[in-house]
């Protein structure tokens, strides 16, 4: 008996001998949306679709093809428009997505939506089906996924290698609708070789990174700690860290939609691990020292830093005078005022607030000269440097105007350590401090006087927030006083 054709011309699945029939006869059950979308770059916010087709296949056939040629938001690059053959000019008088995204909705709603690499394109969707107030449900099957659980000793998984290896001809590349036309036939091939079971679980795996398994993010624990994502050769491509890790690395996948970079870091992910801590404090503090360490591919606001600078308030024979010096390792607070990485930093800071105060710059040593200052004459200083106004008058209010970035004073005489505990896992840490450094921590408080012993650390400003805060919201921190 001849195989029944699909109206694309390709064949109904042929079931190999061996293979699991019921593969096929349980995803075709279902109605299928192959999609191909077509974008002007990868950042889903900045870049946008410009060409989507969909094939609405029902009962292993070919029933309807749906096709949008749209007029990007931004800029149609060069390169794509070398590549896909299509010009600028082509889509100045097309309707944008959210003319068609209530059509489009329609065509992807409640059906298994099939696509190569189907998260680019699941991002793009989602992102603009978002700007258009839609909220559209389908579930996902990447080609790419099952052929790498398929053909895993492939070296290259991409569309044009998969077709070129399964012999599928193609009229035309790098356009929607020929892409989904070879999609559609490079999931007829996957369907004779791939067992019911294992399509099953990549139907319910639509949140699982390409390199990774739902086994493998299943493992990971719901408890508080830091994790490390892994690329290729084992490169370090982002530490975090969260309350329970399980629910934060999920996020990773479930919203990677919302910038090029997270998109992108999604794409690259091949390994996870996990350092569990006893508590939220433990994973804060050894995320920012890892980062700091490490550097990771993707981490941006925890990387290493300048040293600080803070403005310190001297007394002198007339007044105040305030002085920028490096935070280094002496000790802080008392008549320490903010924690700037650079002196333009701090002298904009210094310069608003003698603005917003009616300070004067010539007294706070930011100009020179001598008599009343320019400013004075605006009415923008009360005249402390022409005697208009008293030194203890000036004083006070520039005291005032610090109050906000005064550095917090180290409430102890010198080292100490902040007792950490999950009762449920039986973890315990010891997070030895000193000056607002977080000097190490420990899981044996033997190890303490051993870790006493090392070289200063240098102040960090990412340690300095996290530890007062902390402080700041559980007052009855145990502290053990070394």
């Amino acid at each position: 008996m001849t195989a029944p054709r699909t109206s694309c011309g390709c064949p109904f699945p042929l079931i190999l001998p061996g293979s699991d029939v019921t593969a096929a006869v349980s995803l075709f059950a279902r109605a299928l949306a192959i999609i191909d979308v077509q974008v002007t770059g990868l950042h889903p916010d900045k870049d946008s679709i410009w060409e989507v087709a969909v094939l609405h296949v029902e009962g292993g056939l070919v029933v309807a093809r749906h096709v949008w040629l749209l007029k990007p938001a931004c800029a149609l690059p060069a390169r794509v428009s070398h590549v896909c053959g299509v010009l600028p000019a082509e889509l100045a008088d097309q309707p944008c997505f959210a003319e068609v995204a209530v059509e489009l909705a329609r065509c992807l709603e409640g059906r298994v939506v099939v696509g190569h690499n189907l998260r680019v394109a699941h991002a793009f969707l989602r992102h603009g089906f978002a700007r258009a107030g839609l909220r559209v449900r389908y579930r996902q099957l990447c080609t790419l996924q099952l052929a790498r659980a398929v053909w895993p000793d492939l070296p290259c998984h991409s569309l044009d290698a998969l077709c070129e290896g399964q012999g599928i001809s193609r009229f035309f590349k790098h356009r929607a609708l020929p892409d989904a036309e070879a999609v559609w036939q490079l999931l007829s091939t996957l369907l004779t070789q791939v067992q019911a079971e294992r399509l099953q679980r990549q139907l319910r795996k639509a949140a699982v990174p390409r390199f990774l398994t739902a086994e493998r993010l299943q493992a990971v624990p719901s408890r508080p700690g830091v994790y490390y994502f892994y690329g290729e050769n084992q490169a370090l491509l982002y530490v975090g860290k969260s309350r329970n890790l399980h629910q934060r690395v999920q996020s990773h996948f479930q919203n990677d939609h919302h910038s090029r970079r997270s998109l992108q870091m999604a794409q690259q992910v091949r390994d996870i691990r996990v350092q569990p801590t006893a508590g939220e404090l433990g994973a804060l503090l050894l995320e920012s020292a890892e980062v700091k360490r490490l550097l990771p591919l993707y981490n941006r606001q925890l990387r290493r830093q300048r040293d600080l600078l803070t403005w310190v308030l001297i007394p002198g024979i007339e007044g105040l005078q305030p002085e920028l010096q490096a935070v280094g390792c002496s000790v802080i607070g008392g008549n320490s005022v903010g924690l700037f990485r650079s002196r333009r930093q701090a002298q904009a800071w210094l310069r608003s607030e003698a603005s917003r105060s009616q300070l004067c710059l010539r007294v706070l040593g930011l100009e020179r000269g001598n008599g009343a200052c320019f400013a004075t004459q605006l009415g923008v200083c009360r005249g402390a440097c022409c005697g208009l106004e008293s030194r203890e008058a000036h004083d006070l209010r520039l005291l005032a105007a610090c109050e906000q970035l005064r550095v917090a004073t180290w409430p102890w005489s010198g080292p100490v350590a902040w007792v950490e505990r999950d009762l449920v896992q039986g973890l315990s840490h010891w997070h030895v401090l000193d000056q607002w450094r977080h000097v190490t921590t420990v899981d044996d408080p033997a190890l303490i006087g051993a870790a006493l012993q090392q070289p200063g650390q240098a102040f960090s400003l990412d340690a300095y927030h996290i530890l007062l805060s902390h402080l700041r919201r559980f007052p009855q921190t145990e502290v053990v006083v070394l």
